[in-house]
């Protein structure tokens, strides 16, 4: 069942990489990029989602590609030589796991939700799936930054394990911001919890108590429940309670997919059920940018039984 198209059939397909682009636009900003490092005395390989310098430093281009497409072109290039300047700060400070002290280590650790593909040479760093196309990694919160766990950092400061635990519970202690309760076109609700910290979509590792504690609704155990994380800043969700689990899923795609395009620190486009031992994806993207639901056995078990018990 085709659901959504970003792009109507005349309109230019969107860039496979920074996808709030179109193909040609993309092309323009990464042209523009190139010849931002070359100012900086950078030469770079530009690939279609980042550049590499000539001593292997990676520079992402999607957050500063999703700031620039929200602006008109002739900014493009302050802005991501604004951004430029930044990062290459960020490459010259001090290493933040041999300057801070294990406690403070310690309350600076949060588990996060990434897009696995975004993350270069990702066997680098200790993570877990956590559902198709999403995995959890540890991630130290500095002032202006985020820096990643890697295998020997985990070890120095305790391990996965401890270091996992403890970025979960610091999650539980963010304040929440923004909970928005949405109808779904022809029946059901579900909800968003929005917000500016990087870490709102991470809460999702919270499900299904944070659903509980902020709206009072139980999972049921056979039938789980609905999850997207379109962008670090938003995470959604519905308990599967009755038929109206099939209009919701189908607002809850229309909405992550908008989310997924339209916001810096995309994560994932796809909306996921809990099959009561993971995540299972229910939608997939077609190669016309069309978003389809497939159906697993599982998920139409439970669809057969709230439908009878309705």
């Amino acid at each position: 069942m085709g659901i959504f198209k970003r792009k109507s059939p005349e309109a230019e397909t969107p860039d496979s990489a920074l996808t709030f682009f179109t193909h040609c636009k993309a092309d323009e900003f990464r042209a523009t990029a190139r010849e931002v490092f070359a100012e900086a005395g950078l030469e770079v390989e530009v690939h279609p989602g980042h550049a590499v310098d000539g001593s292997g430093r990676e520079f992402g281009f999607w957050n500063i590609g999703a700031i620039c497409y929200e602006q008109p072109q002739s900014m493009w290039r302050g802005l991501i030589a604004d951004h430029l300047e930044r990062v290459l700060a960020s490459f010259e400070a001090p290493d933040p796991f041999g300057v801070l002290a294990p406690q403070d280590v310690q309350s600076r650790t949060f588990g996060r939700l990434y897009d696995e593909a975004s993350i270069p040479g990702i066997q680098s760093y200790p993570h877990r799936e956590f559902a198709p196309g999403i995995v959890e990694m540890l991630a130290l919160d500095l002032p202006d930054t985020v820096a990643v766990f890697n295998h020997d950092n985990a070890n120095r400061f305790g391990g996965w394990e401890a270091l996992q635990r403890q970025g979960i519970e610091n999650l539980r202690r963010l304040e929440i911001e923004q909970l928005e309760t949405l109808p779904a076109p022809g029946g059901g609700t579900f909800n968003a919890l929005l917000g500016e910290s990087v870490y709102t979509a991470s809460r999702a590792l919270l499900l299904p108590g944070l659903a509980t504690e902020l709206t009072g609704r139980r999972a049921v155990k056979d039938f789980g429940w609905l999850m997207s994380i379109p962008n670090r800043h938003q995470v959604v969700w519905h308990i599967v309670e009755d038929a109206t689990v099939v209009p919701v899923l189908n607002g809850m795609a229309r909405f992550t997919a908008m989310g997924y395009a339209d916001a810096a620190g995309s994560v994932s486009p796809h909306v996921y059920w809990w099959n009561g031992t993971g995540y299972e994806q229910l939608t997939q993207v077609q190669d016309d940018g069309t978003l389809t639901i497939h159906v697993s056995p599982g998920f139409q078990a439970v669809l057969r039984s709230i439908t009878r018990d309705g």
